[in-house]
C-alpha cells in the first residue's frame, strides 16, 4: 500500500491538473515574458481577491491557477522544445528546487501573510522582465510559494501549529 501523498505532493498534483486544462484550452506556446507575466498576474490579482474577502477554499484554487501559470511560464518561454508535458514536468522539478528558499522557514501564518510572499516573487519576476534578467528563477519562486500556500493555508484556522 502506497503512503498517502503529503500536502505539498497534492498542491503540485492540483497545479498538474491546472496545467493540464491549461495546454488543452489554450495549447499556443507563450510568445513573450510580458505576455507570460501578464497572464501569472491574472491569477495572483484574482488570489488576493479571494484572500482579501477571506475566501480561503477559492483563494487555494487560485493559487492552484498561479502556480500552473508560473510552471507554464517557465515551459513556454525557456523550454519551449518539445512535448509540453515533458516540458512541464521539468519546470515543475524547478519550483521543486526552490521551494524551501522561499517564503518564511516556518508555516505560513494566514493567507494574507502567503499571499504576501507570493505577490514578493511575483514582483521580482516582473523587476527581472523589465531589467531584461532572466525571469525563470523568479517564475519557480512564484510556483513555489504557491504550492507553499495551497499546502500550508487551509480553511481551519491553525494557532501555534494547531487547529482551533
Amino acid at each position: 500500500m502506497a503512503a498517502p501523498a503529503g500536502p505539498y505532493q497534492c498542491a503540485e498534483l492540483a497545479i498538474w491538473e491546472e496545467l493540464t486544462r491549461s495546454l488543452t484550452a489554450y495549447p499556443r506556446i507563450w510568445g513573450s515574458v510580458e505576455e507570460g507575466a501578464m497572464l501569472l498576474g491574472e491569477e495572483v490579482d484574482e488570489l488576493w481577491e479571494d484572500v482579501r474577502a477571506n475566501r480561503i477554499d477559492h483563494a487555494r484554487i487560485e493559487a492552484t491557477q498561479a502556480g500552473a501559470m508560473a510552471v507554464r511560464f517557465i515551459a513556454d518561454l525557456y523550454n519551449p522544445i518539445g512535448p509540453a508535458g515533458d516540458r512541464c514536468r521539468a519546470a515543475l522539478a524547478e519550483q521543486r528546487a526552490v521551494r524551501a528558499a522561499v517564503g518564511p522557514r516556518r508555516a505560513l501564518s494566514s493567507s494574507h501573510e502567503g499571499f504576501g510572499f507570493l505577490r514578493r516573487e511575483y514582483d521580482a519576476l516582473w523587476s527581472a522582465i523589465r531589467f531584461d534578467d532572466p525571469a525563470r528563477p523568479a517564475a519557480a519562486r512564484v510556483a513555489g510559494m504557491a504550492v507553499r500556500f495551497i499546502a500550508e493555508i487551509t480553511s481551519t484556522p491553525m494557532v501555534l501549529g494547531r487547529a482551533r
